[in-house]
C-alpha cells in the first residue's frame, strides 16, 4: 500500500517515507515496529486502536514497557507530521490525518502519448524549477543573519571549559551546515565583541545597547545568547534570541552538550521555517515557552513565589508540560507547601510521558521519594519513609528500562539514605556501593561524593569514626579533583555536621566556613542559603 500524506509519500510495502518536494531527497526507512504501528493505525483510521491492542498484535510473546510504543508513536510524528495521529489518554491512538491513495501503474502508454506526458512533464518541471530558484532567492534574501554570543559555562567541574568558544563554534558552524540561514563568522563575532569591549571602558552599557550595537557591528538581525548549566547528564541551556522586535528566551533540558546544541539548532531552524539537513534525527523542545524560561532562571535565583506564577502561567496554555509541572513542585516545597508538592507530581504520573524513557515520570518518582525523605512531618516516620521507598523503587524500575545509569545511581543512592534512617546498615551500605560503581563508570566522577558521604553518615551512626574520615577524604578528593563547588560544599557541611555532634565546635565552624567561601565564589544562591542555614542551625529544605 502507498499513500500520500502532505508533502511525503509513503510505503509501506518497502518500509519507507519520500519527500515529494525534493526528488533528490534519500528515501528515509522506516523502522520496522514503528512500520507495524504505522499500518495497524491506518489500516483502522476509523477507530481508536487500544495500547494494548498494539502492544499485543506488534511486541507479542515480549513483555515491554508502554515506552516501546510511545517512541514508536513519536518516530511516526516526527516523520509525517504532528496532527498525522491523536493521542486518546489512558486508551490508545487513532489516523486522523486525510490520505490520498497511490494507484499502481498501468498498462504502457503509445509511444507518441508517452513522448507528449513527458514534454509536457519537462516543461512543467522546468516551469517550477525557475519559480522555484526565484522563490528561494527571495526568501533567502529576507532570512536574519544570525550571530551566536560565547556559551556562558556555568557547569560545577572542569569538564565543560572547553564550551564557552568552542561551544560557540561548533553551534556557528551547525546552523550554517544545516540550514540556509546566514550566519556570522566566528571569529568576526569575537572581534565585534572585543571591540565593544573596549569602548565599554569608556562608556557603560546595558546587555540590550550592547546587542544592538553588536548588530550593527556585525549586520546581524539575531544575536543569540546562550547558558549552560546543571550536571553531567542532566543539562539546562538556556537561551536567549535578541532580535529586533525584542528578546524570545527558552530552556532546553538534555542528557549532552551536544544534544542540547542540535536541539537549540532545530528551535532556530523551525522559528524561521528551514527545513532541516540532518542525519539522524529531528528534534522536539517542550521547553521553548518564554513563562517556563522565565521561571527556571527564578527559581535558580530562589526567587520562588515569583517562579510559582511563572510556572503556573505556562501551565495554562500548555496543562500537561511535565517539567513545568515539576519546577512548580519544586518551588512549593521550597517554599513548605509540602502536600500540594507531593500532589502536584502525583497528579504528573496520571499524565501521558512522551519524554525518552519516561523521564518525566521517573523524576516526579523520585521527587516525590526525596521529598518524603527530606521534609519529615514527624506523625508517621517510619510510614513516611516506607512511602517513599515505594516512589524511589518505581523510580529505579523506569531508570533500569531504560538503561539510563546515571538515574539508577541517583535511585540507589536514595534507597542507601531510606535504609540508613531506618538503622539497616548492611542493607544501606550495598545500596550505596552499588550507586557508587555506576557514578564511578562516568567520564564525571563527582557524582561519587553523595554516596560517599552517606556511607560516612553509616559509619558514623555505627560509631566508627576513623571509617568515616575515611569516606570524607575519598569524597573531598573527588569533588576537588573536578572542581566541584557544590559537591565541595556537600562534603564540607557534612565533616562539620561530624565534629560539631562530637562537640568540636571550633572545628566544625572553620569546615562550615570554607563552605561558604566556596558558595561565595561560585555566586549561587542556593549554595549560600545552604550554608547560611548551617550557621544558623535551622533546617533547610531545597530541592535544587
Amino acid at each position: 500500500m502507498r499513500f500520500k500524506v502532505d508533502n511525503k509519500e509513503v510505503d509501506l510495502v518497502r518500509g519507507v517515507v519520500v519527500c515529494t518536494l525534493d526528488t533528490q531527497q534519500k528515501p528515509i526507512d522506516i523502522r520496522a515496529k514503528t512500520l507495524q504501528v504505522l499500518t495497524l493505525l491506518v489500516e483502522n483510521s476509523d477507530r481508536v486502536v487500544t495500547k494494548q491492542e498494539l502492544l499485543e498484535q506488534i511486541w507479542r510473546d515480549l513483555v515491554v514497557q508502554d515506552q516501546v510504543l510511545v517512541q514508536s508513536i513519536k518516530e511516526i510524528r516526527d516523520l509525517l507530521g504532528a496532527n498525522t495521529i491523536k493521542t486518546f489518554p489512558k486508551k490508545g491512538y487513532r489516523w486522523v490525518a486525510d490520505i490520498e491513495l497511490v494507484q499502481k501503474a498501468g498498462q504502457p502508454k503509445r509511444y507518441f502519448e508517452a513522448r507528449f506526458l513527458a514534454l509536457g512533464f519537462l516543461a512543467v518541471t522546468l516551469l517550477l524549477g525557475l519559480s522555484y530558484i526565484v522563490f528561494v532567492k527571495k526568501n533567502t534574501a529576507q532570512l536574519p543573519t544570525i550571530a551566536f554570543l560565547p556559551v556562558e559555562n556555568h557547569m560545577p567541574d572542569k569538564l565543560h571549559e572547553w564550551v564557552p568558544i568552542k561551544g560557540m563554534d561548533q553551534l556557528t558552524h551547525a546552523l550554517a551546515k544545516q540550514t540556509d540561514l546566514p550566519v556570522s563568522n566566528t571569529d568576526n563575532v569575537l572581534l565585534a565583541i572585543e571591540h565593544l569591549q573596549q569602548r565599554k571602558i569608556k562608556e557603560r552599557r546595558s546587555i540590550a545597547q550592547f546587542v544592538f550595537k553588536l548588530q550593527q557591528k556585525l549586520d546581524a538581525q539575531l544575536i543569540v545568547q546562550t547558558r549552560l548549566t546543571g550536571y553531567p547528564q542532566d543539562l539546562q541551556l538556556h537561551y536567549t534570541l535578541h532580535a529586533q522586535q525584542g528578546p524570545e528566551q527558552g530552556v532546553i533540558l538534555s542528557q549532552s552538550v551536544d544534544d542540547a546544541f542540535n536541539q537549540l539548532i532545530s528551535v532556530l531552524a523551525q522559528r524561521f521555517g528551514q527545513r532541516e539537513r540532518m542525519s539522524d534525527q529531528s528534534y522536539y523542545s517542550a521547553f521553548s515557552n518564554q513563562a517556563f524560561a522565565k521561571g527556571v532562571n527564578a527559581y535558580l535565583q530562589r526567587n520562588f513565589d515569583a517562579a510559582i506564577t511563572l510556572f503556573r502561567g505556562a501551565l495554562i496554555e500548555e496543562p500537561n508540560m511535565l517539567a513545568a509541572r515539576r519546577y512548580l513542585a519544586g518551588s512549593l516545597a521550597n517554599t513548605y507547601q509540602l502536600e500540594q508538592a507531593i500532589a502536584l507530581l502525583q497528579g504528573s504520573l496520571a499524565l501521558e510521558d512522551l519524554s525518552m524513557g519516561q523521564k518525566e515520570h521517573l523524576r516526579a518518582n523520585l521527587m516525590i521519594g526525596y521529598l518524603l525523605i527530606h521534609w519529615p512531618t514527624g506523625e508517621d516516620r517510619e510510614q513516611e519513609l516506607d512511602m517513599a521507598e515505594r516512589y524511589i523503587a518505581n523510580a529505579k524500575g523506569l531508570a533500569q528500562s531504560s538503561q539510563d545509569k546515571l538515574f539508577i545511581a541517583y535511585s540507589y543512592e536514595e534507597l542507601g539514605k531510606i535504609k540508613r534512617l531506618q538503622g539497616h546498615y548492611s542493607e544501606a551500605t550495598r545500596w550505596l556501593l552499588a550507586a557508587l560503581e555506576y557514578h564511578q563508570s562516568f567520564h564525571g566522577q563527582y557524582g561519587q561524593t553523595a554516596a560517599l558521604i552517606e556511607l560516612a553518615k553509616i559509619a558514623i551512626a555505627q560509631q566508627e569514626i576513623s571509617e568515616a574520615k575515611h569516606y570524607f577524604a575519598r569524597a573531598k578528593q573527588v569533588a576537588d579533583e573536578s572542581n566541584a563547588h557544590p559537591n565541595q560544599i556537600w562534603v564540607l557541611l557534612a565533616q562539620a555536621d561530624m565534629h560539631r555532634d562530637l562537640g568540636d565546635k571550633t572545628r566544625a565552624s572553620t569546615l562550615a566556613q570554607q563552605a561558604l567561601d566556596i558558595a561565595h565564589l561560585a555566586d549561587n544562591p542556593h549554595l549560600i542559603a545552604r550554608v547560611q542555614a548551617w550557621f544558623a542551625q535551622v533546617p533547610i529544605h531545597t530541592v535544587n
